[in-house]
């Protein structure tokens, strides 16, 4: 009889170290010039749909998106790296807040 080796891999825990390992590596390149989706991602922690939801498409911040992103336009967001780093940080605590915004809440609501 041969011995066996059962190996359980934790996806969220691979996916994490991956994260770190991607953030090391960004911060020795540098901010860039431009991010793609992937870089926001890992940029902020968060996962796409929270992203579209909360920062990219959130009405409240329409107008301050259109200046820093190409809104989708070829099929491919592109974000101005350092414009959205200092929006990340203008806007960390509302968009950190536990209850992070919905759909219900109302448009048009200035932070």
């Amino acid at each position: 009889m041969n011995p066996t080796v059962q190996v359980i891999v934790d996806k969220e825990y691979v996916r994490q170290m991956a994260e770190r390992e991607l953030k090391l590596i960004f911060k020795d390149i540098g901010e860039g010039t431009w991010w793609d989706m992937k870089r926001l991602e890992v940029e902020t922690c968060r996962k796409r749909d929270w992203l579209l939801e909360n920062v990219l498409l959130n009405p409240t911040f329409k107008e301050e998106m259109s200046l820093i992103t190409n809104n989708c336009d070829g099929g491919r967001w592109m974000i101005r790296a350092k414009e959205m780093k200092v929006f990340l940080d203008k806007h960390f605590h509302y968009l950190n807040r536990t209850k992070n915004r919905s759909t219900n809440d109302k448009e048009g609501e200035k932070v």
